[in-house]
């Protein structure tokens, strides 16, 4: 039995971390995510439904949970965690920040 890791480059590329967001206020998912919005097809759709599924509990906002479960949510070869992923492997270290 062989273990396949999918969207993920053979190339062993090592790059910086992103600074600075441990610092960033925290913002809405819909702020969060403005960047990468325009490579996502229909993202509000995707967003209600996160959102829809997702309550504030545990002193997470409404908008943590429902971007953990955006991040799951599997809707063919675009789905977000592909384009996140694909995004975060990108050279420009502060293409993703709001």
């Amino acid at each position: 039995m062989s273990i396949g890791y999918y969207g993920i480059d053979s190339e062993n590329n090592t790059l910086p971390p992103v600074y600075g967001y441990l610092s960033s206020s925290l913002v809405s998912l819909e702020v969060s995510l403005d960047k990468i919005i325009p490579l996502i097809d229909n993202p509000q759709h995707y967003i209600a439904i996160a959102k829809q599924h997702c309550h504030s509990s545990h002193l997470l906002t409404k908008d943590e949970p429902a971007a953990m479960y955006l991040y799951t949510m599997e809707w063919g070869d675009h789905s977000f965690y592909w384009i996140l992923n694909k995004a975060l492997r990108d050279e420009n270290r502060s293409a993703l920040k709001p």
